[in-house]
């Protein structure tokens, strides 16, 4: 099964380290295969220097796209944490 969905990166340093590090601890526990694209770059979500790639900064739109058993669950957990700003307090 693949499931994917659209988010806005709201928080003010983007796809930085640290929120990166937040986003792979969250995909790791998905059984699922995770990718996430930034226009013409695509990423391993499970992969921290993958993810670093993308160069999202704030505002930017990104699609994450989940194929596997739970990929619908951990689409929609880790779009939650993007909307949260990664746990980080502006």
């Amino acid at each position: 099964m693949q499931f994917s969905k659209k988010v806005k990166v709201i928080n003010k340093l983007g796809f930085h380290l640290r929120a990166v590090a937040v986003f792979v601890k969250e995909a790791e526990k998905y059984k699922s295969t995770i990718k996430v694209r930034n226009n013409d770059i695509e990423a391993d979500g499970k992969s921290i220097m993958g993810l670093m790639t993308l160069i999202a900064s704030e505002g930017t739109e990104i699609e994450i796209k989940a194929e596997g058993p739970d990929s619908k669950e951990a689409v929609n957990n880790l779009v939650k944490i993007v909307q949260n700003k990664f746990g980080e307090e502006e």
